[in-house]
């Protein structure tokens, strides 16, 4: 079975940051696509961190409004919240940044009509 996704995603394992009102973290974040990214947190940052809105800080690709989607662990799962134009402008940046998504991967699109 193929995951359908509206956006490439791109497996990066790379620093970025996570900024709200009440702390900057640095994390790793683990995949990303123009819809969102997955980020992991160090133990003690996942104990502290209660947010569901901040900032996610890509090196090379900028900043971004995020929310909270979900929370396991030292794992967080969050959508960006940007508009129909910047999400195209961010796939392009990621493709550039990070290159092609994977194979294993593909867009929701692509997929329309097939079981």
């Amino acid at each position: 079975m193929v995951e359908r996704r509206d956006y490439a995603r791109y497996d990066t394992d790379v620093p970025a940051m996570v900024t709200s009102p009440n702390m900057r973290l640095s994390v790793r974040m683990l995949s990303v696509s123009a819809g969102g990214a997955l980020v992991r947190m160090d133990r003690l940052s996942s104990k502290v961190f209660e947010d569901d809105t901040f900032t996610l800080e890509i090196s090379g690709v900028g900043r971004f409004k995020a929310n909270k989607k979900w929370r396991r662990d030292t794992d967080l799962g969050c959508k960006f919240d940007v508009s129909d134009k910047d999400r195209m402008r961010l796939a392009d940046r990621l493709e550039h940044q990070f290159g092609r998504a994977g194979p294993q991967i593909q867009p929701a699109a692509a997929n329309a009509g097939h079981p």
